[in-house]
């Protein structure tokens, strides 16, 4: 689990060359290359973009949240599949779960439907009132093993940092859509122009692990992570797989480590009849290390994820390396959003999706030994 900035995992290849290499050849209904401004004839990835995975404690507005992810794939410079011909394939293949692909999933999407890529979208938090608007997308490969091309995320409410007369307070939830819709398209365009990686949460000494444990590091440069969805003893409603996005979100922007798409975790626990409702077991997670073709597996435990007044955020992780089946990693984390506050709310976190994600990359930062860890 060493870092390197030589390591392949740091750098990324715009998506239109990684494709071409990866899986282009086989895309023969894709259509041809357009012309960019300067006259150059310059291929446009085609993305596929599913409808949102809903991980909201409510209902959320498929049809909008659609809406806006096209026109963030169109203002990153890419091709947009949807509409008549996404309701065909999801409906030829059956497919009902959104929240991943599987190898059969990205076959089908290549093949039939000439994508270069799905997009793949994950709502967090979505309503009006006091607006709150929590999302986490990815952009994963249509090859015959789907990878994790891209993946960034946005999280704020209405209310962050409120300022001296609460004059930063935003009460309109479309500014905020907004707001998430311009992050993220900027993000994306940024890695299908330049290969540009999106940055990892922002973290800091209040987020650390108040209990860590971090084996020594092994030879690999770059380690293949498999993260399975957290076990959940919350009353929040899919705390678990909240969980491991937030960290397959950082582990992807981190240095020496290359994620396993999430659907290809899933699809492997549905093969072995492994019931995720409740995320998986410390013993499971031994059990599907074997063919996840993974060198690490991470599992874990949420036992606070509250979203009403002062968020809240409670869990451990665990990682083990597949070889030794020893763990390498194990950790506790527990904060609060107002334990970085300061005078009229500056610092405060105001969502538990966000405090979760700079909580996870604080724990990342500590597997790649970046930051030290407290001791047990």
């Amino acid at each position: 689990m060493t870092s390197s900035t030589s390591c392949s995992s740091s750098v990324r290849i715009p998506l239109a060359a990684a494709l071409a290499v990866a899986c282009l050849a086989a895309c023969a209904t894709a259509r041809p290359p357009q012309a960019s401004e300067s006259g150059d004839a310059r291929p446009r990835p085609r993305v596929l973009v599913l409808p949102p995975e809903n991980l909201a404690t409510g209902t959320i507005a498929s049809r909008e949240v659609i809406f806006r992810l096209e026109q963030m794939v169109v203002l990153a410079g890419a091709d947009v599949i949807g509409g008549e011909r996404l309701d065909e394939y999801l409906a030829k293949y059956r497919i009902r779960y959104t929240g991943g692909v599987d190898p059969v999933a990205a076959k089908a999407a290549r093949e039939e439907m000439g994508a270069d890529a799905v997009l793949v979208t994950s709502v967090l938090l979505w309503s009006g009132g006091t607006p709150q608007v929590a999302v986490v997308s990815r952009l994963v490969s249509t090859a015959d093993v789907p990878a994790v091309l891209w993946m960034d995320g946005y999280a704020r409410t209405g209310d962050d940092a409120p300022g001296i007369f609460s004059l930063n307070v935003v009460g309109d939830p479309e500014v905020l859509k907004s707001e998430a819709l311009k992050k993220l398209s900027l993000s994306l365009e940024a890695y299908l122009t330049r290969g540009a990686r999106p940055e990892m949460c922002s973290g800091g000494g209040w987020w650390r692990p108040r209990i860590a444990y971090r084996a020594r590091p092994d030879e690999r440069q770059v380690a293949s992570i498999a993260v399975l969805p957290f076990v959940n003893e919350t009353r929040r409603r899919s705390a678990g797989e909240i969980l491991a996005l937030e960290f397959a979100w950082q582990l992807a922007n981190a240095d020496g480590f290359r994620v396993v798409e999430p659907g290809i975790v899933r699809d492997e626990l549905l093969r072995r009849r492994i019931v995720m409702e409740d995320g998986v077991s410390l013993d499971q997670a031994r059990t599907v290390s074997v063919t996840l073709d993974a060198d690490l597996v991470m599992a874990g435990y949420v036992y606070d994820f509250d979203e009403g007044g002062t968020p809240l955020s409670n869990f451990s992780a665990m990682v083990i390396d597949r070889k030794t089946g020893r763990v390498v990693w194990e950790s506790t984390s527990y904060d609060k959003g107002n334990d970085s506050e300061t005078l009229f709310g500056l610092r405060r976190v105001s969502t538990t999706a966000l405090l979760t994600c700079r909580m996870a990359r604080e724990v990342v930062d500590g597997m790649t030994g970046k930051r030290s860890i407290p001791s047990r």
